[in-house]
């Protein structure tokens, strides 16, 4: 038998696999917490079509921070969610049973939004600092920030919440604070604003995440694994295919701005894990924030809540390698 005669039966099995899969697609709905780029790999997933290849229906669903995703999780209107660890954690001091199903940025670029007067960490010294909630990541890198420059961040500095991203730019503007932390791919815009940005150095910690509830990764472990090989599969294409991914961030940060979308995609794809896994760096990092937010985690055996046998399984049969081949 010839080759094209033995791979005819295959390739038509392939498709007609496909298209069963694609017909079957099983619905899922996730929420990403916000639009300066932090979810681009979810959002790739769906617009790079990796969610479907897989027999899913990925639905995406915008929810400003953590705390919205995390109860829209619990009640079961969504069954996934994208987001950072703090507010995951935070919930688990509370009583929810969520797990860490992926991790693809486990680093944090984040930078200093001030205004035109501040020149360094050191002169916020009496000014205020426009975080998103009092409580939340932003605040507590924000803490981190100020400490590791010299500064008393219980007594140096003022906190006031204003919102995400956008509303803290906006605050900055209209001079209701004078510093906030903002991802990298913000940076464009601070300066279209007149702000000045001072960078700090990156921080280990879980930024872009995937996470559902214990209940429901045990009832659905077929579904886990699809949603997970989707999901790596999208850290491959967000770093090897930048034209595809500056369409999904141009879509999804609600931006036709050429700058900002450009920046948004380096500071997200300088640094992704292409096995989702955090360090124990990373790890550090975000149980020490988080403890400060939730005393109760005080002694919290993290690994209860990493489920990664998907990604385990995928790097075991070697389907990550093959992603960068």
């Amino acid at each position: 038998m010839s080759m094209k005669n033995w791979l005819c039966p295959w390739l038509a099995l392939a498709v007609v696999w496909l298209w069963c899969m694609q017909l079957n697609a099983q619905e899922i709905a996730i929420s990403y917490p916000g639009l300066s780029g932090e979810s681009s790999t979810l959002w790739l997933a769906r617009e790079g079509g990796f969610f479907k290849e897989n027999g899913v229906d990925a639905k995406l669903i915008y929810m400003e921070g953590g705390r919205l995703s995390i109860q829209s999780l619990l009640s079961g209107h969504t069954q996934f969610m994208a987001g950072d660890a703090v507010s995951a954690l935070s919930a688990v001091g509370a009583g929810a049973d969520i797990v860490l199903l992926a991790s693809a940025k486990n680093i944090l670029p984040y930078v200093f939004a001030v205004a035109k007067e501040i020149r360094r960490i050191q002169d916020l010294k009496g000014k205020i600092v426009g975080v998103s909630q009092i409580g939340g990541r932003a605040g507590e890198i924000a803490r981190m920030v100020v400490k590791n420059n010299g500064l008393d961040p219980d007594k140096d500095v003022i906190y006031l919440a204003v919102g995400g991203t956008v509303s803290r730019l906006a605050a900055l503007a209209g001079g209701r604070v004078q510093a906030a932390p903002i991802s990298q791919g913000m940076v464009p815009a601070a300066q279209q604003k007149g702000l000045n940005i001072i960078e700090v150095e990156p921080i280990p910690l879980i930024i872009d995440a995937l996470w559902t509830t214990r209940k429901y990764a045990e009832d659905n472990p077929a579904l886990i694994d699809r949603v997970v090989r989707s999901y790596v599969a999208a850290i491959a294409a967000v770093i090897k295919d930048r034209p595809k991914t500056l369409g999904a961030l141009r879509k999804y940060m609600r931006t036709a701005d050429t700058k900002t979308i450009e920046s948004a995609y380096e500071g997200y794809a300088n640094g992704l894990d292409r096995v989702p896994i955090p360090n124990d760096k990373a790890i550090q990092n975000t149980l020490e924030i988080t403890y400060r937010i939730a005393p109760k985690l005080a002694g919290l055996d993290i690994r209860k809540y990493l489920y990664f046998g998907s990604i385990q399984r995928l790097r075991a049969e070697g389907f990550i390698d093959r992603l960068y081949k």
